[in-house]
C-alpha cells in the first residue's frame, strides 16, 4: 500500500536521500503494473475525446520488429495487452503519437515516414508512407478535439532537407503532404501544433535561423515564413497554438555532438496573441553558466483550453514553468530542484499535458541516488496563479523512465505511466487538478 505523502520543495530535498520505505504521494493512486509490459518499450498514454483510452507500448525486441501493443484504460486499471493491428514497426519510445478525436502516429519506416491514423484504442490503424526516399525523419504530431490531428516531418536528404505537414481533419483520410519550408538545408528540430479552427503552426531550425509557418484552416493556405531567432542549433524545439491563433515557439539553442557540447545551453520564446504577430526579439527565459546539457525532454509549450499559456524546460538547477498572457511571457516557477547531470540524461522535464477543463500538469524524472528515480508531477488548477507543490506519483525505483501522461476527456483523470526497466510500465492516477 502507497501511503499518502506530498512533496514539497523542502521536502524534495529529503526524498533525494536514498530511502527503501518512501511511497508515492497522495492524492495518486497505488502505482498498478501493466500486465504483459516487461522488456518492452516506453509508454504512451493516448485518451480520445468519445472512445476511451490506452497506454501503447512495443512488446520485447528491437525496432523494426518489436510488435506494438495496447492495454486499454478501464474502470478497473490497465487490461491484459493485445497486439495492436496495423501497426507492425510502430516505435512507441522514439516516434511521435497524439490523440483526440483520432490517434495519430508519425514516425520513420525504412527510408521514409509512416502516417498512421486509429479512431481509437480499440481500431485498427490505417497507414501511409509519406515524404521523399531519404536516410531518416525527425518528426511531430499533434490532435485537438473536435478537430483533427496534424504531423511534421524534417527529412535527412543528400544536401539537406525540408520540413512537411500532413492534416487530417474529422473523420477524413490524411491530407497530400504539403511542403512547408522553401530551402533545401539542415533540419535540426522540428515541431507542430493545430487548434480547434483546423489551424496549423509549425517550426523548425533551418540551418541556424528558428522559423515557422501558419496554415490558415479557414482560408486554406499558408501564410508566409517568419524568422523568429538566430541560433547556433536549436535541437529542442516546441509550439503550441490557441484557439485564436495565439501562438508560442520556444527552444532551447546549444549545439551538442554524439553527448558532447562546448557551448552554454540559453532557454528563449516568442509569443503572439490573436490580434498581434510574435514578440520579437524573442525573449531568454534562462542561462546556463556552464556546458551542462539538459536533460529529459528538455523543453514543452502549450495552452490550456481556457486560453493560458505555459511553456515548461529543464533548467540548470530545477525543472521550470512560465505561464504566457498574450504576447507577454511571465516570470518562471520552480517546479522541482532537479539538475541535469551528464551521466543522467533521463532525468529532468518529462511531460507537459491539459486537460478539457483548463488544468495542466507537469511530468518529471527526479533523482534520488545513483541508480534510483522518481516520477514527480506539478499540478496546475484551472484559474490558479501558479503551479502546485511537486507530487510524487511513483516511489523511488531503478533508472524509472520515458514518463508519458494524458488527461481522460470524460473525467479529467490524470494518468501517468512510466517504464520501469526489467519489470515493464507502471501507471499511477489522481483526480484533476
Amino acid at each position: 500500500m502507497f501511503l499518502p505523502k506530498l512533496l514539497t520543495a523542502a521536502a524534495l530535498a529529503v526524498a533525494l536521500i536514498p530511502v527503501t520505505t518512501a511511497q508515492a504521494a497522495a492524492p495518486w493512486s497505488d502505482p498498478v503494473a501493466v500486465p504483459g509490459s516487461q522488456a518492452g518499450g516506453g509508454p504512451q498514454v493516448l485518451f480520445t475525446r468519445t472512445r476511451g483510452g490506452a497506454v501503447a507500448f512495443n512488446g520485447a525486441g528491437s525496432i523494426p520488429g518489436a510488435p506494438t501493443l495496447r492495454s486499454l484504460l478501464g474502470d478497473a486499471g490497465p487490461q491484459n495487452p493485445t497486439t495492436w493491428s496495423g501497426a507492425p514497426d510502430f516505435d512507441t519510445t522514439f516516434s511521435a503519437w497524439a490523440a483526440g478525436d483520432r490517434i495519430m502516429y508519425v514516425g520513420p519506416s525504412g527510408r521514409r515516414v509512416k502516417i498512421g491514423i486509429a479512431p481509437g484504442p480499440s481500431s485498427t490503424w490505417t497507414t501511409t508512407l509519406r515524404g521523399p526516399d531519404t536516410g531518416g525523419a525527425r518528426v511531430a504530431a499533434t490532435a485537438v478535439p473536435h478537430a483533427g490531428t496534424a504531423g511534421a516531418f524534417a527529412t535527412f536528404e543528400g544536401g539537406g532537407g525540408y520540413v512537411y505537414l500532413v492534416r487530417q481533419l474529422g473523420t477524413h483520410a490524411p491530407s497530400a503532404t504539403q511542403r512547408v519550408s522553401d530551402k533545401r538545408a539542415s533540419i535540426r528540430s522540428v515541431a507542430v501544433a493545430m487548434n480547434a479552427s483546423g489551424d496549423v503552426l509549425t517550426a523548425w531550425d533551418l540551418h541556424g535561423t528558428v522559423q515557422a509557418r501558419f496554415w490558415y484552416g479557414s482560408s486554406k493556405r499558408f501564410g508566409p515564413i517568419q524568422n523568429l531567432g538566430k541560433v547556433n542549433a536549436a535541437m529542442h524545439l516546441s509550439v503550441a497554438l490557441g484557439n485564436d491563433r495565439r501562438a508560442t515557439v520556444a527552444w532551447v539553442d546549444q549545439r551538442v555532438s554524439e553527448g558532447n557540447t562546448g557551448q552554454n545551453a540559453t532557454v528563449w520564446a516568442t509569443s503572439r496573441s490573436a490580434s498581434r504577430g510574435f514578440l520579437l526579439p524573442a525573449k531568454q527565459l534562462e542561462a546556463y553558466p556552464d556546458t551542462t546539457i539538459p536533460g529529459g525532454t528538455v523543453i514543452q509549450a502549450a495552452y490550456t483550453s481556457t486560453g493560458r499559456g505555459i511553456i515548461a524546460w529543464s533548467g540548470r538547477n530545477a525543472v521550470r514553468a512560465a505561464l504566457v498572457n498574450g504576447r507577454s511571457i511571465g516570470a518562471p516557477q520552480d517546479l522541482a530542484p532537479i539538475a541535469p547531470t551528464d551521466s543522467l540524461q533521463a532525468i529532468g522535464l518529462g511531460n507537459l499535458v491539459t486537460s478539457s477543463g483548463g488544468a495542466a500538469a507537469v511530468t518529471m524524472i527526479a533523482p534520488v541516488d545513483a541508480t534510483n528515480n522518481q516520477i514527480l508531477v506539478a499540478p496546475l488548477s484551472n484559474g490558479a496563479a501558479a503551479f502546485g507543490p511537486a507530487e510524487a506519483a511513483s516511489a523511488p525505483g531503478p533508472f524509472l523512465a520515458d514518463p508519458s501522461a494524458g488527461f481522460d476527456f470524460t473525467t479529467n483523470q490524470l494518468t501517468v505511466a512510466w517504464r520501469v526497466p526489467q519489470s515493464g510500465i507502471a501507471l499511477a492516477t489522481r483526480p484533476t487538478p
